[in-house]
């Protein structure tokens, strides 16, 4: 399942997907104003678009391919030329519930929040604060690296762009439904083995970002969530976007997060992101989003008003790090990374992107500057990928190109994962049983990991009970799977199952255990604990 898409999802595999179906993006520019009358009345009757309207059948096609993916929620906004063109809620925010989806119901928009904290550093960058090139020692001297040259050569610019060596989601379990503070998530990150060497490839990291929003309070004394309130969301009249899910949670019009368990799409808690903020914490509707693609299309103005200067939004989409390149038809595709944003080419044309993913919430904002053209599309459903089509199907419609059914290939290819991964399932459950190396109780014990600390593992009433600390989710009974692995259901349901084989020494004693956590949205990161004398 991509995530943070996001909090994330611009990797290199869903790049490498998308371009057997999409050909390929080029700069900015500026936009005009419109009344506040002219979007509300354009918004009201987009669903009576005439035949030579791009939006023409819209409705329809999302009506129809949200049954297909089973998605209980969606809002979909639209900005071409300055206008709101589209805006528009379907389906309900809560399975189970009546209460429908508008352009005004509040969603976690996760990594999109990315792009936002770039661009408050780039506000400091503006102001002659600080500079994007700037080793980030200098303004966090507590921060470092596995490596100390790293620790010594990484910039502000670096903690924008996911160069910094880590690999996509390496460490995120740290944060991940644990209680650890922003600061003591980020004091732990000198534990975190790179993936490749500094600057040499892209790996999505949450944890660079979270040391880059944190730069924010070191410069001017202000929170990161003060900053962004103070500097965007009052400005922009974005009054309904926070960055507290708490205050989101008490307000009206909040979609409910959900996700697959067990076979059947179910609502789910909000996942805390307050450790982890200048990562993916804002939440959001499309109402107010509208207003951010305008600025974005407008080169920092909104209504007439510098918000952000050109130079600033130029500089966060201008490719920083490199994800793939290919010559397809005797064209050049390319995907990059900015500050903040997804970059690639499509037909032609800059194509500026970027996508969210939390607990039971996709999302996907498409810009396209040379067409003064913008998407977002809004989800309360992870296991599924329209919320990456239809945008496209919008950029298509206004380009007036022939593509592919995405749609269609899309469902397809999850239909061929469920069908395989059931498939194992049913296989791992027909071997027959085995008997552990040792006695169920030797396996009990304090193991520890410098990255996530410590691991009790309890023997209670004839059963073997792990608990991580620091976080609750990452508890759960250990049934034995085979030989000396064994299999655990976390507390946390999102957590789903991992296995845990131990190793034993050449006394017949365990020593280490290993484990994984949803490898496919949470952190591939393989975590080896180690039992302490």
């Amino acid at each position: 399942m991509p995530r943070r898409l996001a909090f994330a999802n611009f990797s290199l595999a869903l790049f490498l997907a998308w371009s057997a179906l999409i050909p390929s993006p080029a700069l900015a520019r500026q936009a005009a104003t419109a009344t506040k009358s002219d979007r509300d009345t354009r918004a009201s009757s987009a669903s009576t678009t005439t035949s030579k309207d791009p939006l023409r059948g819209l409705d329809g096609y999302i009506e129809s391919a949200m049954k297909d993916w089973q998605i209980p929620g969606l809002a979909i906004a639209v900005v071409k030329d300055d206008r709101v063109v589209y805006s528009r809620g379907f389906g309900v925010r809560e399975l189970g519930k009546p209460e429908k989806v508008t352009p005004r119901t509040m969603f976690a928009m996760a990594s999109h929040t990315k792009a936002f904290t770039a661009t408050a550093l780039g506000l400091l960058v503006a102001e002659g604060k600080i500079a994007w090139d700037d080793p980030a020692t200098k303004y966090l001297p507590w921060f470092q690296m596995f490596d100390p040259y790293v620790t010594r050569e990484l910039t502000v610019r670096d903690l924008l762009c996911h160069r910094c060596g880590l690999g996509t989601w390496q460490g995120d379990l740290m944060w991940y439904g644990s209680d650890l503070s922003r600061r003591e998530v980020l004091e732990r990150v000198r534990f975190l083995q790179p993936e490749f060497s500094f600057r040499s490839k892209f790996g999505y990291c949450n944890l660079a970002f979270v040391a880059a929003g944190e730069i924010l309070p070191a410069v001017t004394g202000q929170s990161w969530e003060e900053t962004l309130r103070r500097r965007f969301f009052e400005p922009m009249g974005m009054n309904r976007t926070n960055t507290d899910l708490g205050a989101t949670e008490r307000m009206d019009d909040v979609a409910r997060p959900h996700t697959l368990v067990k076979g059947k799409v179910v609502p789910v808690a909000y996942r805390q992101t307050k450790n982890t903020a200048p990562a993916g914490a804002i939440n959001s509707c499309v109402e107010d989003w509208t207003r951010w693609m305008r600025l974005q299309l407008n080169e920092g103005t909104l209504d007439g008003k510098r918000i952000v200067p050109a130079r600033i939004v130029n500089e966060t989409r201008t490719p920083q790090t490199f994800q793939a390149t290919r010559v397809a038809a005797g064209k050049l595709q390319f995907s990059a990374y900015g500050l903040g944003w997804g970059l690639r080419l499509y037909h032609g044309r800059l194509l500026v992107s970027h996508s969210g993913g939390l607990d039971g919430m996709v999302s996907l904002t498409v810009l396209v500057p040379e067409e003064r053209l913008g998407i977002v599309v809004v989800t309360n459903y992870d296991e599924q990928e329209f919320y990456d089509v239809l945008p496209y199907h919008v950029v298509d419609a206004y380009l007036g190109v022939a593509t592919p059914d995405r749609n269609a290939s899309m469902l397809q290819a999850r239909k061929n994962r469920t069908r395989l991964q059931r498939a194992f399932e049913e296989k791992e459950s027909s071997k027959g049983a085995t008997r552990p190396s040792l006695e169920p109780a030797t396996y009990a014990g304090v193991y520890h990991h410098p990255v996530l600390g410590k691991a009790t593992i309890s023997a209670k009433d004839g059963k073997l009970i792990l608990q991580v600390e620091r976080n609750p989710g990452l508890a759960g009974e250990l049934k034995h799977r085979n030989s000396d692995t064994f299999r655990v259901e976390w507390a946390d349901p999102y957590f789903r199952t991992s296995l845990l084989p131990f190793r034993l020494d050449e006394h017949g004693r365990a020593v280490e255990f290993r484990m994984k956590v949803r490898p496919d949205f949470v952190d591939p990161m393989e975590y080896v604990f180690t039992r302490k004398p």
